[in-house]
């Protein structure tokens, strides 16, 4: 059997040193949401003729926005 003993100081100092990683992931990942719904709403602002011209249709909005492109 194997046993583990664990630092608290180490431990501690690994947490504290991803925490900025963290949240810096959190935080992009909040600009990019913001972002898509942003573009989205203003896709969706738009009439057919507009969308027509740069090639989509308003049911692929969504897909375009937040699953990818064609």
């Amino acid at each position: 059997m194997t046993t583990m003993s664990f630092d608290r100081e180490g431990n501690a100092d690994r947490l504290l040193s991803t925490a900025p990683s963290f949240l810096s992931r959190i935080a992009g990942g909040v600009r990019s949401y913001i972002s898509r719904a942003d573009a989205e709403r203003q896709l969706e602002s738009l009439d057919e003729r507009l969308l027509n011209d740069i090639g989509l249709k308003r049911s692929e909005i969504r897909h375009m926005v937040w699953g990818g492109g064609r």
